[in-house]
């Protein structure tokens, strides 16, 4: 069997059935094949539990660390605290079964599975739709003062221009009073 040079492939034929612990840690190294992804830099400390069975392959993915991401609100790039759990069975069988969620099939000839795009997934499954610093012990936001004042100076500039009336409207609106 050819040695792989990807640390997320695991050959799992020549392991005994029982449990099997595999460390990693997901830093940019990891990120740098893949430009159009959300994360580029990150430091997660991820710990996969493969459980192994004559035909089943269970995986336990337990993930932890930061991730630096673009604060939706000022811009400025942080430090995302991240943590999560996954589960990953893959069947091992010459049956075509439909791939779902967290149960994947492989043939019964295969003899290692790369997990390298379930991880990806799984960080990408842990960042929240909302990116925003967190706030400080004060109470008062993590966000970059600078750029929340001209987000401040922009809203009131925004809202003055709503109130004034434009004349267009009011001929409209004139007309759908008729």
């Amino acid at each position: 069997m050819k040695k792989s040079n990807n640390p997320y492939t695991i050959p799992f034929v020549g392991l005994k059935n029982g449990e099997h612990t595999f460390n990693y840690v997901i830093d940019k190294d990891f990120f740098k094949d893949k430009i159009y992804s959300g994360v580029q830099e990150s430091n997660i400390n991820t710990l996969v539990t493969l459980a192994k069975e004559d035909h089943l392959l269970i995986f336990d993915v337990k993930m932890e660390g930061t991730i630096n991401v673009p604060c939706d609100r000022c811009g400025d790039l942080f430090d995302f605290p991240v943590w999560g759990e996954q589960k990953l069975i893959v069947s091992l069988t010459n049956d075509k079964i439909e791939d779902e969620d967290e149960i994947v099939s492989l043939s019964l000839s295969a003899s290692e599975i790369d997990i390298s795009q379930y991880i990806y997934e799984y960080v990408n499954l842990l960042l929240p739709q909302k990116r925003v610093h967190p706030t400080k012990e004060d109470g008062s936001s993590g966000c970059n003062l600078e750029s929340l004042k001209v987000l401040n100076k922009l809203t009131e500039k925004e809202e003055a221009t709503e109130k004034e009336n434009d004349p267009r409207w009011d001929a409209l609106k004139k007309i759908k009073k008729n």
